[in-house]
């Protein structure tokens, strides 16, 4: 499972706000913390024959000068305020976008053009990007017709952030047909939820 873990050397001598709690012995602090669904993984901390296990969200290991490990659990905001600074520069995390087009059509349906604007405005807004556009389409017509469908989606909304200022090096287009439905059907129902591409940007 991943996991996030902070780490930081703190000075022997007292560090203030930096650790809260730590004014003389601590080292090292390492905090597990959870990932952006709420999951945590694990992190074990050796120290000669013996080893801490963190397996928690907000679990702490605090390391001495002499490499003694003691497990706490740390408020959410001691964390925060520890480390302010290494959250700060974390990249932003992944955005998904769901886009939905009219049947046998690289049309988009007018309720998906706010969802649009604010891919836009992600794409925009963030300094180093990458953008994955999926096509998917429902389960009428054949697979080659689908596949050619779907891929031609994916290019429609690659070539409308390309017109909007985006290289062309940091989006890639592909289309899935109607391989993996949104909403699973039987071969030719449509099904509108199916018909759509959707845009991950990193």
């Amino acid at each position: 499972m991943m996991h996030s873990i902070c780490l930081i050397s703190l000075s022997i001598a007292c560090v203030g706000a930096l650790a809260l709690t730590a004014c003389s012995t601590t080292k090292e602090l390492v905090v597990l913390l959870p990932d952006d669904d709420g999951q945590t993984g694990v992190v074990t901390i050796a120290q000669g024959n013996r080893s801490t296990l963190l397996d928690a969200p907000l679990a702490a290991a605090k390391i001495n000068a002499q490499g003694h490990v003691t497990k706490e659990m740390l408020p959410e905001q001691e964390v925060h305020q520890t480390f302010a600074q290494a959250l700060a520069a974390e990249p932003p995390k992944p955005v998904r976008f769901i886009l939905y087009f009219f049947e046998k059509s690289t049309e988009l349906v007018p309720d998906s053009s706010p969802t649009l604007q604010a891919l836009f405005a992600e794409v925009a807004k963030r300094q180093a990007v990458e953008v994955q556009v999926t096509g998917h389409t429902d389960r009428v017509g054949t697979v080659a017709y689908n596949d050619r469908l779907s891929l031609e989606r994916a290019e429609a909304i690659r070539d409308v952030l390309i017109k909007r200022g985006l290289k062309a090096s940091f989006v890639r287009a592909v289309g899935r047909g109607k391989r993996e439905p949104l909403i699973p059907t039987p071969d030719e129902v449509p099904e509108p939820r199916n018909r759509r591409v959707e845009v991950i940007v990193r």
